[in-house]
């Protein structure tokens, strides 16, 4: 019969979709990554199996993956506001904290009515030690969203921020006044560079 391969291949794909979309509410996300990549094999489903796939590969920490398929599936919808949100968070989880920060500014400014937006931009700020930005945009989040929940929390975050800061930078300046021992390189070893973590 014309075209009953097709129809096998459509309702097979189905059937896919329909297990992954289980999978998916059991937050057994890799088993729901399984079947949404069978299920793209159906033309019809191949968007929002896409798209679900990149979910589930950000709700199990797979990051990288989920990159790769949000800028996927914004090539096809650069307009889509729910892909560019998903991506800003994402790139932050990734560590490409540097991308996220131009994406959540960007975000904010096109979408001001949302805070949680500017919670987001303002906690990558706080992370990579922006902190006069950071101030400047939680005082546009505090006038603007006076009863923000999360007000309070980003508050204690910059203080302690920039209290780091603060005996970063005396302790820095106590140990130039300092008088600095005489050089012995006989038989010392090179101290181990500080392994540093990006991670958000």
């Amino acid at each position: 019969m014309p075209g009953e391969s097709e129809i096998i291949t459509k309702n097979i794909a189905s059937e896919y979709f329909s297990i992954a979309e289980e999978y998916f509410k059991l937050k057994n996300y890799q088993k729901a990554i399984q079947y949404y990549k069978l299920a793209m094999k159906d033309k019809s489903l191949n968007v929002s199996a896409y798209y679900k796939l990149a979910r589930s590969y950000a709700l199990s920490k797979d990051y990288e993956s989920a990159e790769e398929c949000y800028v996927n599936l914004l090539e096809k919808d650069p307009q889509n506001r729910d892909l560019q949100v998903s991506l800003a968070y994402v790139k932050a989880m990734n560590g490409n904290t540097a991308e996220a920060l131009v994406l959540y500014k960007e975000l904010s400014e096109k979408y001001p009515n949302d805070s949680s937006l500017l919670e987001n931009y303002i906690t990558i700020l706080i992370f990579t030690e922006d902190i006069t930005e950071a101030e400047n945009q939680y005082q546009v989040l505090s006038e603007k969203f006076p009863d923000n929940a999360n007000l309070k929390t980003l508050s204690e975050k910059i203080t302690a921020e920039k209290e780091k800061q603060a005996g970063e930078n005396e302790a820095e300046a106590s140990s130039e006044n300092s008088p600095q021992p005489a050089e012995n390189t006989e038989g010392t070893v090179p101290p181990a560079a500080k392994e540093g973590t990006n991670q958000l």
